[in-house]
């Protein structure tokens, strides 16, 4: 079954809200979500998500649960495509 679609900005804000609700220490601070901002990505595979964030800063300082928020999303919406 299809995912309902978001745009761009729609997926952007509702990552950073999710990021400002589940971890609070990251409030105020700027992160590839905020820089980068939500991108077009093959899904490679049917269910497979359509987005991600383009990478703005030194992958080694990514973190996990971020990630993990950024996963519950685009299982929950795919980017609404033009």
């Amino acid at each position: 079954m299809a995912k309902p679609t978001r745009t761009a900005e729609q997926l952007q804000e509702l990552l950073l809200a999710r990021i400002d609700k589940e971890i609070p220490d990251l409030r105020g601070q700027l992160t590839d979500v905020a820089r980068g901002g939500v991108v077009w990505m093959d899904p490679g595979h049917e269910g497979g998500p359509n987005w991600t964030v383009k990478v703005m800063t030194d992958q080694s300082t990514h973190r996990v649960d971020i990630a993990r928020v950024m996963r519950q999303l685009q299982m929950q919406f795919d980017l609404e495509v033009d």
